[in-house]
């Protein structure tokens, strides 16, 4: 079963890690390859934490995750 990650308790680049650990991409490299951008552009996005909401809806999706979006009042 696949684990809840609460990205104000961690980083993207953590959370990715452990969603891929969880699933069958194994590789950074991997990842942007099926982002359609270059390897470098997807580390350089990671690392400066700029990523796009997009990109990472798009990589949840791949790797069997949803982006969830809650109140902190809930």
């Amino acid at each position: 079963m696949k684990r809840e990650i609460v990205l104000n308790d961690t980083d993207i680049k953590r959370a990715l890690k452990i969603m891929m650990a969880e699933s069958d991409i194994d590789s950074m490299a991997a990842v942007a390859r099926d982002l359609n951008i270059k390897e470098t552009t997807f580390r350089s996005a990671i690392n400066n934490n700029s990523l796009r909401v997009a990109e990472l809806v798009r990589i949840c999706e791949m790797m069997g995750y949803e982006l969830v979006i809650r109140s902190k009042n809930q």
